[in-house]
Protein backbone atom coordinates (compact mmCIF):
# COMPACT_ATOMS: atom_id res chain seq x y z
CA UNK A 1 0.00 0.00 0.00
CA UNK A 2 1.23 3.73 -1.01
CA UNK A 3 0.30 6.12 1.40
CA UNK A 4 0.10 9.73 1.42
CA UNK A 5 0.20 11.18 4.47
CA UNK A 6 -2.32 13.83 5.95
CA UNK A 7 -1.74 15.77 9.10
CA UNK A 8 -4.46 16.71 11.52
CA UNK A 9 -3.76 18.14 15.35
CA UNK A 10 -2.29 20.72 16.67
CA UNK A 11 0.22 19.07 18.68
CA UNK A 12 4.04 18.98 18.59
CA UNK A 13 5.57 15.49 18.09
CA UNK A 14 8.96 14.12 17.56
CA UNK A 15 9.57 11.87 14.38
CA UNK A 16 9.13 8.13 14.54
CA UNK A 17 8.74 5.74 11.48
CA UNK A 18 6.22 5.05 9.32
CA UNK A 19 3.95 2.10 9.84
CA UNK A 20 5.43 -1.02 8.69
CA UNK A 21 2.85 -3.17 6.54
CA UNK A 22 3.29 -6.67 5.06
CA UNK A 23 2.71 -7.65 1.24
CA UNK A 24 -0.49 -9.40 0.15
CA UNK A 25 -2.40 -9.92 -2.88
CA UNK A 26 -4.41 -7.16 -4.57
CA UNK A 27 -8.10 -7.91 -5.07
CA UNK A 28 -10.36 -5.12 -6.79
CA UNK A 29 -14.08 -5.14 -7.06
CA UNK A 30 -16.28 -2.66 -8.88
CA UNK A 31 -19.01 -0.08 -7.60
CA UNK A 32 -22.59 -0.76 -8.37
CA UNK A 33 -24.90 1.79 -10.92
CA UNK A 34 -26.91 4.70 -9.76
CA UNK A 35 -30.52 4.83 -8.24
CA UNK A 36 -32.62 7.49 -6.11
CA UNK A 37 -32.00 8.98 -3.32
CA UNK A 38 -34.00 8.04 0.13
CA UNK A 39 -36.63 10.32 1.10
CA UNK A 40 -36.54 13.21 3.68
CA UNK A 41 -38.87 11.15 6.01
CA UNK A 42 -36.85 11.09 9.68
CA UNK A 43 -36.07 8.36 11.32
CA UNK A 44 -37.21 8.31 14.76
CA UNK A 45 -34.32 8.43 17.49
CA UNK A 46 -32.50 7.28 20.25
CA UNK A 47 -34.80 7.77 23.77
CA UNK A 48 -33.57 11.02 25.37
CA UNK A 49 -31.55 10.95 28.61
CA UNK A 50 -32.68 14.56 29.40
CA UNK A 51 -35.52 15.93 27.89
CA UNK A 52 -35.62 19.63 27.26
CA UNK A 53 -37.68 22.15 25.68
CA UNK A 54 -36.88 21.46 21.82
CA UNK A 55 -34.31 24.35 20.52
CA UNK A 56 -35.20 25.67 16.22
CA UNK A 57 -32.73 23.13 14.10
CA UNK A 58 -29.87 24.92 12.30
CA UNK A 59 -30.54 26.49 9.05
CA UNK A 60 -29.16 24.93 5.97
CA UNK A 61 -25.21 25.73 5.29
CA UNK A 62 -23.68 26.70 2.27
CA UNK A 63 -20.05 25.34 1.27
CA UNK A 64 -17.02 26.87 1.71
CA UNK A 65 -13.57 27.01 -0.80
CA UNK A 66 -11.93 24.06 -0.57
CA UNK A 67 -8.60 23.39 1.13
CA UNK A 68 -5.76 22.72 -0.79
CA UNK A 69 -4.89 18.57 -1.35
CA UNK A 70 -2.33 17.91 0.57
CA UNK A 71 1.01 17.69 -0.60
CA UNK A 72 2.28 13.61 -1.08
CA UNK A 73 4.81 12.41 1.52
CA UNK A 74 7.70 10.14 0.22
CA UNK A 75 6.62 6.29 1.15
CA UNK A 76 8.28 3.16 0.97
CA UNK A 77 7.73 0.55 -1.40
CA UNK A 78 3.80 0.55 -1.98
CA UNK A 79 2.11 -3.02 -0.54
CA UNK A 80 -0.69 -3.88 -2.51
CA UNK A 81 -4.16 -4.39 -0.19
CA UNK A 82 -5.58 -7.74 0.79
CA UNK A 83 -9.20 -5.77 0.51
CA UNK A 84 -11.62 -9.02 0.74
CA UNK A 85 -14.23 -9.27 -1.60
CA UNK A 86 -17.82 -11.24 -1.15
CA UNK A 87 -19.12 -12.69 -4.44
CA UNK A 88 -22.68 -11.55 -5.64
CA UNK A 89 -23.29 -15.70 -6.39
CA UNK A 90 -23.75 -16.95 -2.94
CA UNK A 91 -25.97 -14.07 -1.58
CA UNK A 92 -28.62 -15.36 0.37
CA UNK A 93 -32.43 -13.83 -0.48
CA UNK A 94 -33.78 -14.34 3.03
CA UNK A 95 -35.57 -10.47 3.02
CA UNK A 96 -34.90 -10.07 6.96
CA UNK A 97 -30.82 -9.81 6.56
CA UNK A 98 -31.06 -6.91 4.40
CA UNK A 99 -33.71 -3.09 4.67
CA UNK A 100 -35.39 -1.83 2.41
CA UNK A 101 -34.06 -0.60 -0.86
CA UNK A 102 -30.84 -2.78 -0.14
CA UNK A 103 -31.80 -5.37 -2.68
CA UNK A 104 -32.56 -2.37 -5.45
CA UNK A 105 -29.44 -0.70 -4.59
CA UNK A 106 -27.27 -0.45 -8.02
CA UNK A 107 -25.82 3.13 -6.69
CA UNK A 108 -22.45 4.22 -6.85
CA UNK A 109 -23.75 7.37 -4.44
CA UNK A 110 -22.19 7.40 -0.66
CA UNK A 111 -24.74 5.29 1.92
CA UNK A 112 -24.96 8.77 3.72
CA UNK A 113 -27.63 9.64 1.29
CA UNK A 114 -30.18 7.13 3.40
CA UNK A 115 -31.74 9.87 5.51
CA UNK A 116 -32.54 7.25 8.05
CA UNK A 117 -28.99 6.50 8.58
CA UNK A 118 -28.93 9.98 10.86
CA UNK A 119 -29.57 10.35 14.24
CA UNK A 120 -30.37 13.42 15.97
CA UNK A 121 -32.24 14.99 13.44
CA UNK A 122 -34.62 16.38 16.35
CA UNK A 123 -33.09 17.76 19.07
CA UNK A 124 -31.77 15.69 21.83
CA UNK A 125 -30.97 16.76 24.88
CA UNK A 126 -27.68 14.45 27.44
CA UNK A 127 -25.55 15.18 30.08
CA UNK A 128 -21.67 15.31 30.29
CA UNK A 129 -21.11 13.29 33.72
CA UNK A 130 -17.75 14.72 34.21
CA UNK A 131 -17.61 16.81 37.70
CA UNK A 132 -18.67 20.39 35.98
CA UNK A 133 -20.31 18.84 32.79
CA UNK A 134 -22.75 20.77 31.50
CA UNK A 135 -26.16 18.29 31.76
CA UNK A 136 -28.05 19.90 28.95
CA UNK A 137 -26.22 19.55 25.69
CA UNK A 138 -28.10 19.61 22.12
CA UNK A 139 -27.70 16.59 19.79
CA UNK A 140 -28.53 17.89 16.56
CA UNK A 141 -27.73 17.00 13.18
CA UNK A 142 -28.80 18.34 9.29
CA UNK A 143 -28.17 17.25 6.18
CA UNK A 144 -27.67 19.17 3.01
CA UNK A 145 -27.84 16.73 -0.20
CA UNK A 146 -26.10 18.73 -3.26
CA UNK A 147 -25.37 16.95 -6.25
CA UNK A 148 -21.68 16.21 -6.08
CA UNK A 149 -21.57 16.61 -2.09
CA UNK A 150 -23.25 15.71 1.19
CA UNK A 151 -23.25 18.33 3.72
CA UNK A 152 -23.23 17.45 7.45
CA UNK A 153 -23.72 20.29 10.19
CA UNK A 154 -24.00 19.23 13.66
CA UNK A 155 -23.37 20.57 17.25
CA UNK A 156 -21.03 17.58 17.85
CA UNK A 157 -22.42 16.10 20.65
CA UNK A 158 -23.28 12.55 21.01
CA UNK A 159 -27.12 10.97 21.47
CA UNK A 160 -25.90 9.37 24.83
CA UNK A 161 -24.54 10.76 28.27
CA UNK A 162 -20.54 10.89 28.03
CA UNK A 163 -17.46 11.82 30.14
CA UNK A 164 -15.18 14.88 28.60
CA UNK A 165 -12.81 13.28 31.57
CA UNK A 166 -9.53 15.68 31.25
CA UNK A 167 -10.25 17.47 28.86
CA UNK A 168 -13.58 18.51 30.42
CA UNK A 169 -15.50 19.93 29.42
CA UNK A 170 -17.44 19.81 26.04
CA UNK A 171 -19.54 22.58 24.68
CA UNK A 172 -21.90 22.41 21.40
CA UNK A 173 -19.83 23.09 18.31
CA UNK A 174 -20.13 24.43 14.84
CA UNK A 175 -19.29 21.51 12.64
CA UNK A 176 -19.33 21.20 9.02
CA UNK A 177 -18.84 18.03 7.86
CA UNK A 178 -18.35 17.05 3.84
CA UNK A 179 -18.61 14.12 1.68
CA UNK A 180 -18.10 13.30 -1.53
CA UNK A 181 -22.15 11.99 -2.97
CA UNK A 182 -19.73 9.72 -5.25
CA UNK A 183 -16.99 8.12 -3.71
CA UNK A 184 -14.08 7.68 -5.83
CA UNK A 185 -11.75 4.84 -5.07
CA UNK A 186 -8.20 5.83 -4.88
CA UNK A 187 -6.01 4.87 -8.42
CA UNK A 188 -3.30 1.77 -8.61
CA UNK A 189 -4.44 1.36 -4.45
CA UNK A 190 -2.58 5.01 -3.79
CA UNK A 191 -4.45 5.18 -0.43
CA UNK A 192 -4.07 8.31 1.55
CA UNK A 193 -3.08 7.90 5.45
CA UNK A 194 -6.18 9.60 7.81
CA UNK A 195 -4.98 11.50 10.30
CA UNK A 196 -3.47 9.84 13.27
CA UNK A 197 -4.34 12.98 15.44
CA UNK A 198 -7.50 15.02 14.76
CA UNK A 199 -10.48 14.37 12.94
CA UNK A 200 -10.43 11.40 10.61
CA UNK A 201 -14.28 10.40 10.12
CA UNK A 202 -17.62 11.39 12.16
CA UNK A 203 -20.69 9.68 13.67
CA UNK A 204 -24.05 9.83 12.64
CA UNK A 205 -24.44 12.16 15.38
CA UNK A 206 -22.49 14.16 14.09
CA UNK A 207 -19.32 13.72 16.29
CA UNK A 208 -15.79 13.39 14.84
CA UNK A 209 -13.86 10.28 15.12
CA UNK A 210 -10.22 11.25 15.88
CA UNK A 211 -7.04 9.05 14.88
CA UNK A 212 -5.86 6.77 17.39
CA UNK A 213 -2.82 9.09 18.50
CA UNK A 214 -3.56 11.29 21.58
CA UNK A 215 -1.86 15.13 22.02
CA UNK A 216 2.23 13.53 23.21
CA UNK A 217 1.88 11.10 20.07
CA UNK A 218 0.90 7.86 22.14
CA UNK A 219 -1.95 5.59 21.46
CA UNK A 220 -4.47 6.39 23.50
CA UNK A 221 -6.83 3.19 23.50
CA UNK A 222 -3.14 1.27 23.98
CA UNK A 223 -2.57 3.19 27.15
CA UNK A 224 -6.30 3.38 28.75
CA UNK A 225 -5.83 -0.13 28.43
CA UNK A 226 -3.05 -0.17 30.82
CA UNK A 227 -0.29 -1.23 28.38
CA UNK A 228 2.29 1.45 28.90
CA UNK A 229 2.36 4.48 31.42
CA UNK A 230 2.23 7.58 29.94
CA UNK A 231 4.42 10.51 31.16
CA UNK A 232 3.98 13.13 28.81
CA UNK A 233 0.73 14.48 29.59
CA UNK A 234 -2.33 13.01 31.30
CA UNK A 235 -4.96 11.38 29.28
CA UNK A 236 -8.59 9.51 29.63
CA UNK A 237 -10.67 8.22 27.90
CA UNK A 238 -14.47 8.21 29.24
CA UNK A 239 -17.34 5.64 28.47
CA UNK A 240 -17.82 4.85 24.82
CA UNK A 241 -13.76 5.31 24.14
CA UNK A 242 -14.73 8.80 23.73
CA UNK A 243 -13.49 12.11 25.31
CA UNK A 244 -13.03 16.03 25.04
CA UNK A 245 -9.77 18.21 23.37
CA UNK A 246 -8.78 21.45 23.18
CA UNK A 247 -12.27 23.78 22.34
CA UNK A 248 -14.78 21.80 24.15
CA UNK A 249 -14.77 19.15 20.98
CA UNK A 250 -16.13 15.76 21.88
CA UNK A 251 -14.91 12.57 19.92
CA UNK A 252 -14.30 9.19 20.05
CA UNK A 253 -10.89 7.06 19.86
CA UNK A 254 -12.44 3.99 19.45
CA UNK A 255 -15.36 1.69 20.14
CA UNK A 256 -18.13 4.29 19.60
CA UNK A 257 -20.64 1.55 19.29
CA UNK A 258 -22.96 3.07 22.08
CA UNK A 259 -24.36 4.85 19.57
CA UNK A 260 -26.74 2.35 19.09
CA UNK A 261 -27.18 1.25 22.63
CA UNK A 262 -28.89 2.64 25.13
CA UNK A 263 -29.20 1.59 28.88
CA UNK A 264 -32.37 2.38 31.14
CA UNK A 265 -30.20 4.61 33.24
CA UNK A 266 -26.94 6.12 32.34
CA UNK A 267 -24.91 5.43 29.31
CA UNK A 268 -21.94 4.94 31.69
CA UNK A 269 -23.50 1.19 32.41
CA UNK A 270 -22.64 0.64 29.08
CA UNK A 271 -19.84 -1.91 28.20
CA UNK A 272 -18.68 -3.41 24.89
CA UNK A 273 -19.89 -6.98 25.74
CA UNK A 274 -23.38 -5.63 25.38
CA UNK A 275 -23.49 -4.72 22.32
CA UNK A 276 -26.32 -7.62 20.07
CA UNK A 277 -23.57 -9.83 18.57
CA UNK A 278 -26.49 -11.56 17.22
CA UNK A 279 -26.91 -9.27 14.38
CA UNK A 280 -25.18 -7.06 11.56
CA UNK A 281 -24.13 -4.11 13.43
CA UNK A 282 -25.38 -0.64 12.18
CA UNK A 283 -23.47 2.42 10.40
CA UNK A 284 -21.75 4.72 13.14
CA UNK A 285 -20.76 7.29 10.78
CA UNK A 286 -18.69 8.08 7.81
CA UNK A 287 -14.74 8.42 7.02
CA UNK A 288 -13.92 11.32 4.97
CA UNK A 289 -13.89 9.51 1.32
CA UNK A 290 -17.81 8.74 2.18
CA UNK A 291 -17.31 4.75 2.72
CA UNK A 292 -19.35 3.87 5.83
CA UNK A 293 -18.38 2.56 9.28
CA UNK A 294 -20.14 0.15 10.69
CA UNK A 295 -20.05 -0.94 14.37
CA UNK A 296 -18.15 -3.86 14.97
CA UNK A 297 -19.93 -6.76 13.99
CA UNK A 298 -20.59 -7.80 10.18
CA UNK A 299 -20.89 -10.80 7.87
CA UNK A 300 -18.34 -13.41 7.12
CA UNK A 301 -18.26 -14.65 3.71
CA UNK A 302 -21.49 -16.98 4.55
CA UNK A 303 -23.20 -14.37 5.80
CA UNK A 304 -22.38 -15.05 9.22
CA UNK A 305 -22.01 -12.38 11.84
CA UNK A 306 -18.75 -12.21 13.40
CA UNK A 307 -16.76 -9.93 15.41
CA UNK A 308 -14.46 -7.69 12.47
CA UNK A 309 -11.07 -8.13 13.72
CA UNK A 310 -8.11 -5.59 12.42
CA UNK A 311 -5.14 -7.01 10.88
CA UNK A 312 -2.85 -4.85 12.54
CA UNK A 313 -0.01 -6.07 15.85
CA UNK A 314 2.46 -4.12 17.90
CA UNK A 315 6.09 -4.50 16.64
CA UNK A 316 7.82 -6.94 19.43
CA UNK A 317 8.65 -4.75 22.43
CA UNK A 318 6.45 -2.14 21.80
CA UNK A 319 3.30 -0.83 23.93
CA UNK A 320 2.14 2.15 21.95
CA UNK A 321 4.03 4.50 23.93
CA UNK A 322 5.00 5.38 19.99
CA UNK A 323 1.73 5.70 18.64
CA UNK A 324 1.13 4.35 15.06
CA UNK A 325 5.27 3.83 14.64
CA UNK A 326 4.88 0.86 16.80
CA UNK A 327 2.65 -1.30 15.01
CA UNK A 328 2.77 -3.66 11.76
CA UNK A 329 0.12 -5.04 9.49
CA UNK A 330 -0.23 -8.52 9.01
CA UNK A 331 -2.00 -9.62 5.96
CA UNK A 332 -4.54 -12.09 6.98
CA UNK A 333 -4.11 -11.50 10.45
CA UNK A 334 -7.97 -10.60 10.99
CA UNK A 335 -10.93 -9.66 8.81
CA UNK A 336 -10.35 -6.47 7.32
CA UNK A 337 -7.32 -4.47 4.93
CA UNK A 338 -4.60 -1.76 5.65
CA UNK A 339 -7.58 0.78 5.91
CA UNK A 340 -9.38 -1.32 8.27
CA UNK A 341 -12.47 -2.35 6.12
CA UNK A 342 -13.45 -4.47 3.25
CA UNK A 343 -15.74 -5.06 0.51
CA UNK A 344 -19.16 -7.05 1.14
CA UNK A 345 -22.16 -7.02 1.17
CA UNK A 346 -24.11 -5.15 4.07
CA UNK A 347 -27.55 -4.56 5.31
CA UNK A 348 -27.71 -1.09 3.29
CA UNK A 349 -26.29 -3.43 -0.28
CA UNK A 350 -26.86 -6.58 -1.55
CA UNK A 351 -24.43 -5.59 -4.00
CA UNK A 352 -20.96 -5.62 -2.32
CA UNK A 353 -19.63 -2.44 -1.35
CA UNK A 354 -16.26 -1.25 0.24
CA UNK A 355 -16.82 0.05 4.10
CA UNK A 356 -14.60 0.23 7.77
CA UNK A 357 -15.46 -1.48 11.04
CA UNK A 358 -14.99 0.15 14.56
CA UNK A 359 -12.61 -2.76 15.48
CA UNK A 360 -12.32 -3.65 19.25
CA UNK A 361 -9.95 -6.39 18.62
CA UNK A 362 -7.43 -8.02 16.24
CA UNK A 363 -7.04 -11.13 14.43
CA UNK A 364 -4.85 -12.57 18.04
CA UNK A 365 -7.13 -11.22 20.35
CA UNK A 366 -5.35 -8.16 21.28
CA UNK A 367 -6.69 -4.61 21.02
CA UNK A 368 -7.99 -3.56 17.28
CA UNK A 369 -5.59 -1.12 15.99
CA UNK A 370 -6.17 1.08 14.44
CA UNK A 371 -9.64 1.09 16.13
CA UNK A 372 -11.40 3.77 12.76
CA UNK A 373 -10.21 3.91 9.03
CA UNK A 374 -6.44 4.85 9.06
CA UNK A 375 -6.39 5.21 5.23
CA UNK A 376 -9.02 6.00 2.70
CA UNK A 377 -10.29 3.56 0.27
CA UNK A 378 -11.30 6.42 -1.86
CA UNK A 379 -10.18 10.11 -2.22
CA UNK A 380 -11.09 12.12 1.08
CA UNK A 381 -13.00 15.45 0.95
CA UNK A 382 -10.32 17.75 1.89
CA UNK A 383 -12.15 20.27 3.45
CA UNK A 384 -12.80 18.24 6.20
CA UNK A 385 -8.79 18.75 6.67
CA UNK A 386 -7.22 21.49 9.45
CA UNK A 387 -5.70 24.47 8.34
CA UNK A 388 -2.44 22.95 7.98
CA UNK A 389 -3.41 19.56 5.93
CA UNK A 390 -1.15 19.70 2.74
CA UNK A 391 1.41 22.06 3.66
CA UNK A 392 3.95 20.10 4.61
CA UNK A 393 6.28 21.17 1.61
CA UNK A 394 8.40 18.33 -0.08
CA UNK A 395 7.62 15.08 2.13
CA UNK A 396 10.21 13.03 4.52
CA UNK A 397 12.11 9.63 3.90
CA UNK A 398 10.34 6.81 4.65
CA UNK A 399 12.06 6.32 7.75
CA UNK A 400 10.25 9.54 8.71
CA UNK A 401 6.54 10.70 9.87
CA UNK A 402 5.15 14.43 9.51
CA UNK A 403 4.41 16.64 12.07
CA UNK A 404 0.24 16.36 12.70
CA UNK A 405 -1.30 20.09 13.25
CA UNK A 406 -4.34 21.32 12.83
CA UNK A 407 -8.13 20.40 12.78
CA UNK A 408 -11.03 20.42 10.37
CA UNK A 409 -12.78 23.45 10.49
CA UNK A 410 -15.50 24.78 11.77
CA UNK A 411 -18.26 27.63 11.20
CA UNK A 412 -21.79 28.11 9.61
Amino acid sequence: MSCNTVTGESHNHDDHEHLVTATSTATATSMVTNTSVATNTPVATNTPVATSAPVAANTPVATSTPVAANTPVATSTPVATSTPVATASGIPQESDLFLAGAKGRTSEETLAVRLDIWLCQEDLYVSDLTPRGSTNLRCTVSVNILEDTIIISATGIPNHDFESTNGCCATEQQELWYLPRFPSDAINQDYEYAPVRGATAFTVTGVAIYGPEDGPGGDAVAHELGLYEEDRQPIDLGVCGGHSGPGGQYHYHYDANCIHWHAETSSTNYMFEDVDSSVHSAILGFAFDGYAIYGSYGWDMNFEVKEMKSSYQLIDGATGYDGISDYVYVAGLGDLDQCNGHITSTPHSVEPVYHYHSTMHNGANSHGFPYFPLCYHAIPDSRNIGDMGGTGGGGAPPSGRPTNSGNHRRGF
